[in-house]
């Protein structure tokens, strides 16, 4: 069986709550990242951002401006255990409708997974490499099945 611990990111990126909105949209912007985990002033795990987060209109109907993560964040955490199997991360991500999961160890974050890891390990496991992938796909010529459109 194919365990969390197996595709997860282990040095995972994170954000303080108290980061300033325009920061957090910039670093996840320039990282490639589509969201992270927050953490408050103490280092402990508070919340998710996310780039939704930052651009539904409900919660920014006037922009960034003195705005911090903790006014955009999810402040709830979906969480597994890294011994899970990577099919449970799989339907949680599916049942609630999230992109990532924090990875747990005896009450302290190892990791993360994201859907792009578990697309990762089922287009072809270890050997992938998303970023070749990613480059080919943007350098594809037409008739390719990775051809711009």
């Amino acid at each position: 069986m194919l365990r969390i611990s197996d595709v997860m990111t282990r040095d995972v990126f994170t954000l303080a709550a108290s980061t300033p909105a325009e920061t957090a949209a910039w670093e996840l912007s320039v990282r490639g990242f589509t969201g992270a985990p927050v953490r408050d002033a103490r280092g402990r795990l508070v919340g998710v951002l996310s780039r939704s987060d930052l651009a539904d209109p409900e919660r920014n109907p006037t922009g960034f401006e003195a705005k911090e993560v903790r006014d955009f964040m999810t402040p709830a955490l979906f969480t597994l255990d890294a011994s899970q199997s990577v099919a449970c991360a799989a339907r949680l991500m599916v049942r609630e409708g999230i992109g990532r999961v924090v990875v747990m160890d005896r009450g302290e974050m190892v990791g993360i997974v994201t859907s792009s890891d578990l697309l990762g390990q089922l287009a072809g496991g270890d050997g992938v490499d998303l970023d070749s992938a990613r480059a080919g796909a943007r350098g594809a010529r037409a008739g390719s099945a990775f051809a711009p459109i």
